[in-house]
């Protein structure tokens, strides 16, 4: 704190103003305004923070033998963010372009997720297609864009799903590549977090179309799961132990 002319000043931490203007522009679509913020040499295009974020919410519905359902619905609520994150996920392809162009990191992880996993999730296939073409990508991000596609696109139309996995293949992402992912089924009765590819995922939940495609996409099926006792009698439908 200063004093000047008797009055008390406080200093202004004038970085992080216009980084967080940056990101007020971002989320409301306001380019002309982020392309200003963007110019500013005091800006940071990889500030973190708050604002009120409105996204899809997934949830997966078990349907006994048939194929899992997911419900899409959309929440609000407060959440730290990147100026990238919100250009991926307003579908603004121009501000995506800048952002990489001034060195926007494309593996930041939010609590969100990355900004890949914004792009599946809003569907926005000609931006995923920019990030995963970015270039250093991690594996981490990568492995994460499968999970993305499995478990939340079921509940979209097959051509959508189909889409994000051309854009993945056309890309170079392995369609092997394992995560942790929570496996849940009714029928038998399963509800864990296992490392496993997303075709055992796709297997779980009964996705038929998704694993024809991972299995068009060359995914690997040499591959051995621990799914505890999830197994049953095909005859009586009792579970085995």
């Amino acid at each position: 704190m200063t004093v000047f002319s008797g009055k008390q000043v406080f200093p202004v931490d004038y970085e992080a103003e216009v980084s967080q203007r940056l990101l007020e522009a971002s989320l409301s679509g306001d380019l002309k305004s982020a392309l200003e913020c963007i110019a500013d040499p005091f800006v940071d295009v990889n500030f973190v923070g708050a604002v009120c974020l409105k996204t899809k919410k997934t949830e997966v519905l078990l349907r006994d033998e048939s194929a899992s359902e997911v419900c899409v619905d959309y929440e609000e609520f407060k959440t730290d963010v990147t100026a990238l994150f919100l250009a991926v996920h307003a579908g603004s392809v121009t501000l995506v372009k800048k952002l990489l162009s001034v060195g926007a990191d494309v593996n930041q992880k939010l609590f969100r997720g990355f900004a890949t996993t914004a792009a599946v999730r809003e569907g926005h296939l000609e931006i995923l297609e920019i990030l995963l073409k970015a270039g250093h990508l991690n594996q981490l991000v990568r492995k994460l864009c499968w999970r993305q596609a499995v478990m939340d696109m079921p509940g979209s139309k097959l051509q959508g799903v189909c889409d994000v996995v051309d854009t993945f293949m056309k890309c170079g992402v392995d369609a092997s590549a394992a995560d942790r992912m929570l496996l849940q089924s009714s029928k038998p009765s399963l509800h864990t977090n296992v490392d496993c590819s997303a075709l055992v995922a796709a297997v779980v939940s009964r996705q038929v179309s998704i694993v024809r495609l991972l299995l068009q996409a060359g995914a690997r099926t040499d591959v051995t799961v621990r799914l505890g006792a999830w197994s049953w009698d095909t005859a009586t439908g009792e579970e085995l132990r």
